[in-house]
């Protein structure tokens, strides 16, 4: 019985320590800290190329959110995940205990993505981009909603006459500032941006909310006419795919547990 006893114990140690190995948060703080490690990856994103790219020896973990990334990263499942820096600068704001690692993956412009046979379209929007750049109106919007100055971020009412039709629009409302929800409403950049464009153009706007990997193959099968997410053009998403010129231009970036 006695040692049944010491037996029994012996392995509550042991399980103790290895509980307790299990927990220990590593400490990152540069991009190669990530090596052998767990890193969060946004389901349907093209964030773990990059991983792969830049940690080959990264574990890639995929999630459906990024509140379920930011929980798994201060329970230790993850030790960092990537996102747009301009989605993580607001995931700060929001949570204590979290930093944004120096070293940028990559530079990259976003757009709005559009259906592969609405070539008009595109054309349309490229024109109105144009114009805003020249006009400053984009500056505009972009200061607005990457500012800290909350009470201004909201979206802008027109009335105008929408005859042209209407352009169906998916997004993803966990994108902030691009789209996210407020006042149980869609909002952010790429909303005000394309409410703006409907507005000149005359079109009405519809926006659909739906996952991040389910964008691409709404565009192609002609459900949808047009998405804004914070939307990264790549080569392979262009073989799919038409892309407005650039509207945004950034980069992905990891968040990991702060010091």
């Amino acid at each position: 019985m006695k040692k049944k006893i010491k037996i029994i114990s012996f392995i509550f140690l042991i399980l103790m320590i290895m509980t307790g190995c299990s927990t220990t948060l590593v400490e990152v703080n540069n991009i190669n800290d990530l090596e052998d490690r767990n890193v969060g990856i946004y389901t349907g994103s093209e964030y773990d190329t990059i991983l792969n790219k830049k940690v080959p020896s990264a574990k890639a973990s995929y999630y459906n959110s990024y509140s379920d990334q930011i929980s798994a990263l201060k329970a230790g499942k993850i030790d960092g995940f990537l996102t747009d820096e301009p989605l993580a600068k607001e995931i700060l704001k929001e949570n204590d205990g979290l930093k944004i690692l120096d070293e940028k993956l990559t530079e990259d412009s976003y757009a709005f993505a559009i259906s592969p046979d609405k070539e008009d379209l595109q054309k349309e929007i490229n024109i109105q981009l144009a114009k805003m750049i020249e006009n400053g109106k984009l500056l505009e919007f972009e200061n607005k909603w990457m500012g800290d100055d909350e009470e201004q971020k909201q979206l802008e009412k027109y009335e105008y006459d929408a005859s042209k039709g209407t352009i169906r629009f998916a997004t993803v409302s966990g994108s902030a500032p691009f789209a996210y929800m407020k006042n149980n409403e869609i909002v952010g950049y790429d909303i005000d941006v394309i409410l703006y464009i409907c507005k000149e153009l005359g079109y009405k706007l519809e926006i659909i909310e739906m996952s991040f990997d389910g964008i691409i193959p709404a565009l192609i099968s002609g459900k949808v006419d047009m998405a804004g997410c914070s939307i990264i053009v790549t080569e392979e998403r262009k073989k799919s795919v038409l892309f407005s010129d650039a509207n945004y231009t950034g980069g992905i970036v990891v968040i990991a547990r702060g010091n």
